[in-house]
C-alpha cells in the first residue's frame, strides 16, 4: 500500500504479507505551503501539493511488480475542474489532461471512487468526471448514483469500463444493534456539518414538531458557530451536541429512534452507521432523490411538516418500529460488514486479473 500517512507499528496489524510504502512528500509540501502562503490562500494549498504527490505516486506504483494497482484519493480533481470553469483563462487544462491520463497504470488499474462520481448527472458532467472515466478501465463506486453515472457515461462514449458497486464498510462491532428508547415519544436524530444545506430543513421541522417528537442533533463545525446556532435549542425536547467524537457516535445512535437524512442522493457514513445500529433512516421526498436504501429500512417522507409528522406518527407503533430496526441491522450486516465488502473486492480483483490474463 502506498500512503501519505506515516505507518504505525512494524506490521501495521495486517500480517507479514502486507507492506506499506510511506510517501512523505505530501506532508512536507503541505507544511511548507501552510507556512509560506498568506492566511487567505492556505485553504488552497491542497491544489498545489497534489500534483507533485501524484507524480511520485505514479512513479512508485508503476515500479512495483503487481497484478493490480488499486487507486484511491482523487477527490481534488473536482477542484481543478471547477477552477477551469470559473477561470477559463488559467493554464489548468494541461494539468487536467495529465490527471486524466491513466495509461501509465495500464489495464491493471482498479479505481475506487469515494463519491467523486456520485450525485445528479449534471453535477457529474459539470466537474469533468466524464474525462476521468475515459481513462479508467475498472471502476468501483461506493455510491449507487456514482455507478449509474459511470455506466451511462461509458455507454454514451462507447467505452468499455468494468464497474462494481462496493460500499464502504461499517464496523459492526462498534455500531451494534441496541434496544430502542422507550416508545410513546419519537426521538429523531440528525448528524452532519453545521454548514450543510440539510440542516435548514431539519430546523424547519423542529419549528413545527408536535409535542410527542424530540430531536437530537450531532453537529460538526467551528466552536464559534455554536452560540450563533442557539435557535436550534430553544424548543423543548431539542438537544444539540457539537463535534461529537467518533468513539461516542454509537451512543448517539442508541439514543434515537430514527435518523433523518435530508440529502437527495448518496449513502452517507452516518446513515450506514445508523442502520448498523438498528435505526431506520428517514429520507425526504424530492425530484432528484436517489434510492440508496430499501424502503423497508429507509422510508421516504414528504418534507412538508404536517405530512412529515403524519408519516412519523405511524412509527409510534413499537411493533412497526421494532420490525424496521431489526431489518435495518440485518441489511447493514449483509451490505456493509467488512467481510461482505472484502468478498466483493476479492471478486473484483479476480475479474480484473482474469481480464488482464486473457488480454
Amino acid at each position: 500500500m502506498l500512503t501519505a500517512q506515516p505507518p504505525s507499528g512494524k506490521d501495521h496489524g495486517l500480517g507479514r504479507r502486507f507492506q506499506v510504502r510511506y510517501i512523505p512528500l505530501e506532508r512536507i509540501l503541505d507544511a511548507l505551503a501552510k507556512s509560506l502562503l498568506p492566511a487567505g490562500l492556505r485553504s488552497y494549498r491542497r491544489l498545489l501539493v497534489f500534483p507533485p504527490y501524484e507524480w511520485v505516486r505514479r512513479r512508485l506504483a508503476t515500479s512495483i511488480s503487481a497484478d493490480i494497482i488499486h487507486l484511491h484519493s482523487y477527490a481534488v480533481f473536482r477542484h481543478y475542474a471547477g477552477l477551469l470553469t470559473t477561470h477559463p483563462g488559467w493554464p489548468i487544462r494541461p494539468l487536467l489532461d495529465w490527471l486524466c491520463a491513466f495509461e501509465e497504470y495500464g489495464s491493471r488499474l482498479l479505481f475506487t471512487d469515494h463519491s467523486l462520481f456520485a450525485g445528479p448527472r449534471d453535477l457529474f458532467l459539470a466537474v469533468g468526471n466524464d474525462r476521468l472515466v475515459e481513462g479508467l478501465p475498472n471502476v468501483v463506486c461506493v455510491e449507487k448514483s456514482g455507478l449509474e453515472n459511470v455506466r451511462r457515461c461509458a455507454a454514451d462514449k462507447g467505452l468499455v469500463v468494468r464497474t462494481w458497486w462496493i460500499p464502504n464498510p461499517v464496523d459492526m462491532e462498534r455500531f451494534r444493534a441496541a434496544r430502542l428508547p422507550s416508545p410513546g415519544r419519537i426521538v429523531v436524530g440528525y448528524a452532519g456539518r453545521y454548514e450543510k444545506e440539510g440542516l435548514r430543513q431539519v430546523a424547519e421541522l423542529i419549528e413545527s414538531a408536535p409535542d410527542w417528537v424530540d430531536f437530537r442533533l450531532a453537529l460538526a463545525g467551528p466552536e464559534e458557530v455554536a452560540s450563533a446556532s442557539s435557535f436550534l435549542g430553544t424548543r423543548k425536547g431539542v438537544r444539540v451536541d457539537w463535534n461529537v467524537p467518533y468513539s461516542r457516535m454509537p451512543t448517539f445512535y442508541e439514543s434515537i429512534h430514527v435518523l433523518l437524512d435530508p440529502f437527495v442522493f448518496g449513502a452517507p457514513r452516518t446513515a450506514c452507521e445508523s442502520l448498523a445500529s438498528g435505526r431506520p433512516v428517514v429520507r425526504l421526498r424530492g425530484d432528484r432523490l436517489s434510492r440508496d436504501f430499501p424502503a423497508s429500512v429507509s422510508p421516504v417522507f414528504d418534507p412538508e411538516p404536517a405530512s412529515f409528522f403524519a408519516s412519523l406518527a405511524r412509527l409510534r407503533d413499537s411493533g412497526e418500529l421494532g420490525r424496521m430496526a431489526g431489518d435495518a441491522r440485518l441489511y447493514a450486516e449483509e451490505t456493509y460488514s467488512a467481510a461482505r465488502v472484502a468478498q466483493q473486492y476479492v471478486r473484483a480483483y479476480q475479474e480484473v486479473a482474469s481480464h488482464r490474463d486473457s488480454a
